[in-house]
């Protein structure tokens, strides 16, 4: 009985992976490449790359070695949505994505799938820095449900063998249960660049607008607001230089809850991107090195060819978990393709203006 009491404190414990543990469990799920999935962070990224069409991938698994993991899986693409008429000025311009989400939470199999569409307005202030300002607004729907029969509950030790016997009843009705809602998110974006040295790029966003009630059980369980500030920046080491920082912050607020998550990589340039053409595809190696406020450290290593980016990382727990994690945490996979499609359909969207 003991052992079912240490596992069930493990699991609460566990559930809190992304954040510091609270009261409260409807948080949100979070990559630790969160610069690598940018339309979970903020609607208002939609569209604003260099290219012409975005589309990625990513799979994390979690706390393997103390329960069933956790596994968080995404797929999104967007694209700008460019007119390039007298009647429109191409600096302006739309964009739309699609993105869905799985999260499955460990042995009470709390799975929550998500299913977005994002789309966003890009405005071109102009100045000698080029400024970019972008809103993003994203609408979705989500399904939540627990499988309860997957636990083991104290009702069922059989004293009569010192073990657990699953003939015994838990107390609790059904083996399952599920609840769809709405939600909805908003973000502002705002882009810069002094030169080709330096570039820039600031966000805040507010999610769970609505703060849709995402009880499974009938009881008053609210998605509480999340307020996020993110910045992503990319500093070449000299003009001529082939080596470039990529700075990354992201601070997130959500009820009790601080997610801070810091850190930089170091990108080095084995051949340039074609800055007006589509004749030759960037090659590249990064490496970096994060931190995330009170849990976790982790490294990150990412290859580009061409339109192919392919990024692994490795989180150490270093939190209040770590006897049972024995310092592992997680580890996660990132596959992209960004795509030009030719240069006499686009210009402007293969010149070097954002990340």
């Amino acid at each position: 009985m003991k052992k079912s009491k240490l596992y069930l404190v493990v699991l609460i414990c566990a559930s809190a992976y992304l954040h510091i543990c609270t009261s409260s469990f409807a948080q949100d799920l979070h990559f630790s490449e969160f610069f690598y999935s940018p339309l979970t962070v903020n609607p208002a990224n939609t569209g604003v790359f260099n290219g012409d069409v975005r589309a990625s991938t990513m799979y994390r698994m979690q706390w393997f070695t103390i329960t069933n993991p956790y596994k968080t899986a995404s797929v999104a693409v967007d694209a700008p949505l460019v007119n390039n008429t007298k009647k429109w000025r191409s600096d302006d311009f739309f964009s739309a994505g699609f993105n869905f989400n799985n999260d499955n939470e460990g042995s009470v199999n709390l799975k929550t799938n998500s299913y977005n569409g994002l789309f966003s307005f890009t405005k071109y202030l102009g100045g000698r820095n080029k400024h970019y300002v972008t809103t993003g607004f994203s609408l979705g729907y989500n399904t939540k449900s627990a499988g309860l029969g997957s636990l083991k509950y104290d009702s069922q030790f059989d004293p009569a063998t010192g073990s657990y016997n699953s003939a015994y009843g838990y107390g609790e009705a059904g083996g399952g249960r599920s609840i769809g809602y709405m939600d909805m998110n908003a973000g502002l974006v705002w882009n810069f660049n002094t030169d080709r040295k330096f570039r820039s790029a600031i966000g805040f966003s507010i999610n769970h607008i609505t703060s849709p009630d995402v009880s499974i059980d009938g009881g008053n369980d609210p998605l509480l607001r999340k307020y996020s500030f993110q910045w992503n920046g990319a500093y070449k080491l000299g003009y001529n230089s082939n080596a470039v920082l990529l700075p990354n912050v992201l601070v997130s607020r959500q009820g009790a809850s601080t997610l801070l998550d810091a850190g930089a990589n170091v990108k080095y340039l084995l051949q340039e991107r074609s800055r007006y053409t589509n004749f030759q595809g960037e090659r590249s190696m990064s490496i970096g090195l994060y931190y995330r406020l009170g849990d976790a450290m982790f490294v990150n290593l990412r290859l580009d060819y061409s339109d192919i980016a392919f990024a692994f990382a490795y989180d150490i727990n270093i939190s209040g978990l770590t006897p049972a994690s024995k310092t592992i945490g997680g580890f996660e996979l990132m596959l992209q393709y960004r795509g030009i499609f030719g240069y006499r359909q686009n210009t402007k969207r293969s010149s070097e203006r954002f990340m």
